[in-house]
Formats: C-alpha cells, sequence, structure tokens
C-alpha cells in the first residue's frame, strides 16, 4: 500500500465523530498535504478523502474533472454537504445506480437497527425500497441540515459511511 495512502487512512480512523452534514470549516488542514501527496492517477481517491476531510473547495476542484459515475457521485455529495441540494440532485441523476448503493443502503438499516433503533419510519421508508435512494438522502440532508436530533446524528453518521466506502472504493482501484 501506497504510505500516503496509508498515512490518510490513519487519520481518517483517528476521526472521533461523524463529520456534520454542512461543514463551515476543513476538519485537519494540515491532512490535505497528505492526501495530494497520492499517485496522481488517484484522483477520485483525493476527492473522497478531501471530503472526509470536509474540504468541499479541493474536493469539487478535483472531482468536477473526474469524467466517470464515481465522479458524479463525489460531486453529488460534495454539492449535498455545501449545501447547493439542487446541484446534488442533478448529478446524482448523472450517477444512476452505483455499486456503493447496495452497501449504503445496508448500512443504513444496520445504523437503524442499532443506534437509532428509535428512527422507525426511516427505517420502514428504506425498507420499502430494494434500491438506494440518493434523493430522499439529499432531502433528508436538507431537512436536517442545522439540527442536533438523533435523525441528523443517523445522517451524519451515514454520511461518515457513504464516504468511507467511496473512499474504500476508488484505493481499491490503485491496488
Amino acid at each position: 500500500m501506497d504510505p500516503a495512502l496509508r498515512e490518510c487512512l490513519g487519520r481518517l480512523a483517528a476521526r472521533k465523530e461523524p463529520a456534520p452534514l454542512v461543514p463551515r470549516k476543513t476538519w485537519d488542514p494540515g491532512f490535505d498535504a497528505t492526501i495530494e501527496r497520492l499517485l496522481s492517477d488517484a484522483e477520485p481517491l483525493k476527492s473522497a478523502l478531501h471530503l472526509a476531510n470536509d474540504n468541499l473547495v479541493r474536493a469539487h476542484e478535483i472531482a468536477q474533472e473526474i469524467g466517470t459515475q464515481t465522479g458524479s457521485y463525489l460531486h453529488g455529495v460534495m454539492h449535498r454537504r455545501e449545501p447547493d441540494y439542487g446541484n446534488s440532485k442533478y448529478w446524482f441523476q448523472k450517477v444512476g445506480d452505483h455499486p456503493n448503493f447496495i452497501a449504503l443502503r445496508k448500512s443504513a438499516l444496520e445504523l437503524l437497527s442499532s443506534r437509532f433503533a428509535d428512527l422507525k419510519e426511516i427505517r420502514a421508508t428504506i425498507e420499502k425500497s430494494t434500491s438506494w435512494d440518493a434523493f430522499r438522502m439529499v432531502d433528508w440532508c436538507e431537512e436536517a441540515e442545522e439540527k442536533d436530533d438523533p435523525f441528523a446524528r443517523f445522517l451524519r453518521s451515514l454520511q461518515s459511511r457513504e464516504i468511507a466506502l467511496l473512499v474504500d472504493a476508488c484505493s481499491r482501484h490503485l491496488a
């Protein structure tokens, strides 16, 4: 494994709390230099890591140059966190059915079965569909943007898992 990637993954593991839905600042400004030391062909991974570090400006600069399904996904998450919900939905429309959506839906149901079991309506909504609805996630994030209730905490936890899934998927393409 690339030493810079190992360092990046270690720094992310040190983050104790899930990132905010709408970050107001970069989590660890020193982390950006480590991300940029990754191989030049690792642009999707760099964008995902900048999302994990709450550096939306850099994540966006990179994602807008990636003309793939995953690039659109990264772009959609970045705009959802910005927040620019309409633009986020535009990018999620371009994503279509991303392979990560299966694992994201599973993660949502796991969180709702354990730490957020009181959110029965949310669980029922997700269970009604066999696929992940990225547009609903955008709507939910807009609804919970400034809140600190169980629903918002669930979304922050789920978003952290979503970004971790993106980091993992992008890092596997380098192996």
